[in-house]
């Protein structure tokens, strides 16, 4: 997804959050009406919430996976080839290695599927997954030489940002790799993207859950997405790999 954590952590969208608030305080009888409350969610976050929560914390959540599902499924198209580092080079990168078992956390239309050697590809929205499923919520005994993570832990509230790479670092063997590409907090084009709440990457914020998660950064460098005609699509994007120590 993106190219997309209970187990999965509450994701407090902090832009539906705020906008539910100030829907109760203007209008509290959407709190007494789940019929009502069902309208109101459909007119202004352009979705459909079966059996609406009316906890604001409950129900933000259930909106933002709604809103996700909504973008990634039907209108999100993967960019990937426009990359410079974190687009098909990865695929040599990563067979250079010779892994045993990679994993595609996050990995939309699976591109990677027959490209790159013992590839397992998860995805919480998207069909063409290996497994159907939220990364927070892929369990396994088996660890990977590496992940790959690209445009898939960008959603949420710092604490649930960091939850998801812990558990994707936990999954990779000791001197794995886990290769990641980030948006620092650049919102989509797309109408349905307005909602969704982008976390703000930042170098140091990328440095210190290394250190705390001991792992080593081996590269760091900015990737910028372009057309044939060399055009800024969708702004920068910062790509990066850890090793596990």
């Amino acid at each position: 997804m993106g190219r997309h954590f209970g187990r999965r952590s509450k994701t407090m969208n902090k832009k539906i959050f705020n906008k539910l608030n100030e829907m109760f305080k203007n209008s509290p009888q959407l709190l007494l009406d789940t019929q009502l409350l069902s309208e109101a969610i459909y007119g202004e976050f352009d979705v459909t919430v079966s059996d609406p929560a009316t906890n604001i914390g409950a129900l933000t959540d259930q909106i933002d996976k709604a809103v996700l599902e909504q973008y990634f499924s039907r209108v999100w198209q993967p960019e990937t080839k426009k990359y410079k580092y974190s687009g098909l080079t990865i695929i040599d990168q990563v067979n250079a290695l010779d892994p045993e078992a990679v994993l595609d956390a996050g990995c939309g239309y699976n591109e990677f599927r027959g490209k790159i050697q013992n590839l397992t590809g998860i995805d919480p929205f998207n069909d063409r997954a290996d497994i159907k499923t939220h990364i927070l919520d892929y369990e396994t005994k088996f660890k990977y030489d590496v992940v790959i993570c690209l445009g898939s832990i960008n959603f949420g509230s710092t604490d649930k940002i960091f939850k998801e790479i812990q558990h994707v670092v936990n999954l990779t063997k000791t001197g794995g790799l886990v290769i990641f590409r980030v948006n620092p907090g650049i919102q989509h084009g797309a109408r349905e993207s307005k909602w969704i709440d982008f976390f703000n990457w930042d170098i140091p914020f990328i440095l210190n859950t290394a250190h705390a998660l001991n792992c080593a950064v081996q590269q760091l460098r900015t990737d910028t997405s372009q057309d044939k005609n060399q055009t800024l699509l969708n702004g920068e994007r910062l790509y990066f790999v850890f090793k596990k120590q």
